[in-house]
């Protein structure tokens, strides 16, 4: 892990990243089908114009000072939810 992360319950620094992917079963999309497909399309356009706008960019500025660049853009195209799990009090929290 690149940061310490402490927990905010017990203050330890042994926490661990987990991933957590969010899925919607049938009766969701029944319900909410029609609304999800909009956010999904608004999201990927978001996700477009920060990386058009500012990773690109960021990423040819980054290359040519000989550094690595964080590609800015790709939270908005990944279902994932950054989850940390405390080793000591095992407390779950989004940091």
């Amino acid at each position: 892990m690149g940061i310490n992360v402490k927990c905010p319950k017990c203050g330890s620094t042994k926490v661990q990243l987990s991933n957590e992917s969010s899925k919607h079963g049938c009766f969701y999309m029944l319900l909410f089908g029609i609304w999800y497909f909009i956010w999904l399309m608004y999201r990927w356009m978001i996700g477009m114009m920060v990386f058009i706008f500012y990773d690109w960019w960021m990423a040819i500025v980054h290359k040519a000072a000989g550094k690595g660049h964080v590609w800015q853009s790709k939270r908005w195209f990944s279902n994932r939810r950054k989850i940390y799990f405390c080793h000591d009090c095992g407390y779950n929290f989004r940091a």
